[in-house]
């Protein structure tokens, strides 16, 4: 089972611009989409993004969970650990 973290955000995002540093700073791999990117509108669409940022936990291509705002960064371990336990 392979599961990912994937966050959608943006440049301009001023929770994004407190977030993303402090899932670095906690090494917590992720993938950031830049919601404001042509060549992502139609990701967003399909996952109606319209407030930033929006975290998802996705396991084999599938999203298990999302949830929309910064998240603390243990909280977000223990929520991917949750929806990926068999």
């Amino acid at each position: 089972m392979s599961s990912i973290i994937r966050v959608f955000g943006s440049d301009d995002c001023k929770r994004c611009k407190v977030y993303l540093p402090e899932l670095e700073e906690a090494n917590i791999e992720f993938v950031f989409i830049d919601a404001e990117a042509d060549e992502h509108e139609e990701l967003c669409d399909e996952y109606d993004i319209d407030e930033l940022p929006v975290t998802q936990i996705v396991v084999d291509g599938e999203v298990l969970g999302e949830l929309i705002g910064p998240l603390h960064p243990d909280f977000l371990l223990k929520w991917q650990k949750e929806l990926t336990s068999d």
